[in-house]
């Protein structure tokens, strides 16, 4: 009873109110900027928070909350500018077709609505579970952590629909680039060391913003609808949802509790558990609002179930729960049992706060979503002139290096033809995210338990059994689907169509892309055989068996290529939107000569000039009319005071040397 008493006392300092409100600001305004997470966030934060605030309560309390309100606002860019993160993957596919039917107020506010419920929820859930967790938190051990990772992926395969083969190749070369680099393996050069946020930007950021500004139109349709009260019939909408809601955040919290399961399993795992539960599966993949609640409830619950084991264990259940334990260490206080003893008190201010911080930043939301929401109407030009430039600079940040840049742009240009091509993504960085966690507990695993031991723990049997059940309900849902279009190839094969000549037998994209992707999958095979170390483990590692299996894959969609594959199902992504609209050839040229003029200036005068270049010229090559060159100036002036403000004065970035300049200098 004094722990409650303590911790609802520090509600009546104002203290605790001003640094809940500048954290909340601050996670609520880096959440819509393209590169930004919750652990760069808390990063920037900490010694702030440690030199400024001496109230452990109110510390510890104030770096949790970022990390439990910077998924709300995340989904702003996913949705608005088809700008994702690892943890807005299924808000991005769902939520950005939504706002290109013009319904992005409406699907932001029923956000909002699920996602503060979530919070509340998780909050109540973690409350509950502290005093009877331990045990099982416990015994879910590295053969439990690989079998989830392994599920994680299963799923996205799945839900790949038709194309599921695809999708299996997919989340194999991902893996692949997921693992070049490390520990001495797979060293072909550039890849070394494949760095997160430059790939996720190049895979699903950059073809999205490439393909939009090439289609030079608003990313909403005619008659979308704004306005603060359609963001609160969205709102609407999304309390209306509580049943759901409350279901996917249990669930959330329950996967959040589970160390080394990230924000990425959370999203797919969440979306395919309420997608066997729906009634009508029709809709996801098109569009579905239900399919964006789906994941949001579950992000913002599963903070809490992060907090689970780091306060109960002192084991972090995320990296950004991690910089709470070290917090933990000046403020003098041990995480585990003191937690739930003599620091009671944090804890429950702690469950207070996030339910408290979920409300507030969700209640931002609403306020300035009717104006964000008005951007979709905007001529996507202008945003991707400042959006672009913005994303490659933030490659930049995270690795300090051009590698970032090359990284974001090599992999960019695999995601368009991946786009146009029906290549799912999703599988893809899903397996390069997940491709360690199960790597490394699989291998400790077996080193503890040995293979048969490993697969006979009780609670690896059950992940594994609700992994065949799952798969087996979505497969079904999909069944249909894959009939109808076999029995459309099948009626065109009857009526007797025209032999196709050898250039439209082997020089078509179902055949070539298959062939590069071999070509390359070999050379990384190869390059795992001729490496000396650990010589006799070769064969059975990873970097073997994975090229292995996805050349086996690859080989059968070249097979099917070349004899004439069926038409491709719907798969889950986003297609083109500019593909054959009016000129769209001549679109792409202007954009390759933006990114030419980027690297150009960036390498011989500077980065930040080159990303002011992209900027200035971005309007007035891709737009027509006199006021092109009005907006390349608010362009230019946009992303000049992104750099200005954000990474001259508060990151306080080293840029690179022009190394193009130096070349020409040192040769004179």
């Amino acid at each position: 009873m004094d722990a409650i008493t303590t911790a609802l006392g520090y509600l009546f300092d104002p203290l605790y109110w001003g640094v809940l409100l500048s954290v909340v600001a601050l996670a609520a305004i880096a959440s819509a900027i393209p590169g930004m997470n919750a652990f760069l966030v808390m990063a920037l934060a900490f010694p702030f928070i440690l030199f400024e605030v001496d109230e452990p309560a109110i510390g510890l309390v104030a770096l949790a909350t970022i990390s439990g309100v910077s998924n709300t606002l995340d989904s702003v860019p996913a949705i608005l500018i088809g700008q994702p993160s690892a943890a807005t993957q299924v808000t991005f596919l769902e939520g950005h077709q939504l706002a290109r039917q013009g319904r992005a107020a409406h699907t932001l506010g029923a956000v909002y609505a699920v996602s503060a419920l979530g919070g509340i929820v998780g909050a109540a859930l973690l409350t509950i579970a502290i005093p009877v967790a331990r045990p099982f938190v416990l015994r879910f051990g590295f053969p439990e952590l690989a079998a989830t990772g392994m599920v994680g992926i299963v799923m996205v395969i799945v839900l790949s629909r038709g194309e599921m083969v695809r999708g299996l190749i997919s989340a194999l070369v991902g893996m692949l680039l997921g693992i070049i680099g490390s520990m001495g393996r797979l060293t072909v050069d550039p890849f070394v060391s494949m760095p997160l946020i430059p790939f996720i930007i190049g895979l699903f950021a950059l073809p999205e913003l490439v393909d939009l500004m090439m289609s030079r139109r608003p990313v909403a349709a005619e008659g979308a609808t704004f306005g603060r009260s359609e963001v609160l019939r969205g709102v609407r909408y999304g309390i209306s949802r509580w049943k759901m809601t409350v279901r996917q955040s249990a669930f959330g919290v329950f996967l959040g509790a589970i160390p080394g399961v990230g924000s990425a399993v959370v999203d797919w795992l969440a979306y395919a558990f309420g997608i066997i539960l729906a009634k009508d599966r029709s809709g996801f993949g098109k569009g579905s609002l239900d399919g964006v609640l789906f994941a949001e409830s579950a992000q913002n619950a599963k903070e809490a179930g992060a907090a689970l084991p780091t306060l109960a264990l002192g084991v972090p259940g995320a990296p950004t729960w991690a910089l709470v334990v070290v917090a933990m260490i000046p403020y003098g206080i041990a995480p585990g049992p003191e937690m739930l003893g003599s620091q009671a008190h944090i804890t429950i201010l702690l469950v207070i706060t996030l339910a408290l911080a979920n409300l507030i930043i969700s209640g931002i939301g609403v306020g300035v979503t009717g104006f964000l929401a008005r951007l979709t109407a905007v001529p996507y030009p202008i945003i991707g002139a400042i959006v672009i430039p913005v994303a490659l600079l933030a490659t930049f940040v995270d690795t300090t290096s051009w590698r970032g840049i090359q990284v974001a742009l090599g992999i960019g240009a695999m995601g368009l033809v991946m786009k146009r091509y029906s290549w799912p993504r999703p599988p893809m960085i899903l397996g390069f995210i997940l491709v360690e966690v199960i790597e490394r507990n699989h291998f400790n695993a077996v080193s503890l338990h040995g293979y048969g031991g490993s697969l006979t723990r009780p609670i690896t049997i059950a992940i594994l059994l609700i992994a065949v059940t799952v798969a087996a309900v979505l497969l079904r849902s999909v069944t249909r689907m894959e009939r109808e279009t076999e029995l459309a190839v099948e009626n065109a094969d009857a009526e007797g169509a025209p032999a196709r000549r050898w250039r439209e037998r082997f020089l078509n994209p179902d055949v070539l892309i298959p062939l590069v992707v071999i070509a390359g999958v070999g050379l990384l095979l190869w390059d795992h055989l001729q490496n000396p170390v650990q010589d006799r483990w070769r064969f059975t590692t990873y970097p073997f068996w994975l090229p292995a299996i996805a050349l086996g894959l690859l080989a059968f969609e070249l097979w099917r290529g070349i004899r004439g594959r069926p038409p491709v199902s719907t798969i889950m992504d986003i297609g083109l939107v500019s593909s054959g609209t009016e000129g769209a050839r001549g679109a792409a040229l202007r954009m390759l000569g933006l990114f030419a003029l980027f690297l150009l200036v960036g390498t011989t005068v500077g980065l930040k000039w080159g990303a002011l270049a992209f900027a200035l010229a971005g309007p007035v090559v891709m737009l027509r009319g006199h006021g092109r060159w009005l907006m390349a100036l608010i362009t230019a002036a946009g992303v000049w005071t992104f750099i200005y403000v954000f990474l001259d004065n508060i990151l306080f970035i080293i840029y690179p040397e022009p190394f193009i300049r130096e070349w020409f200098t040192s040769s004179g």
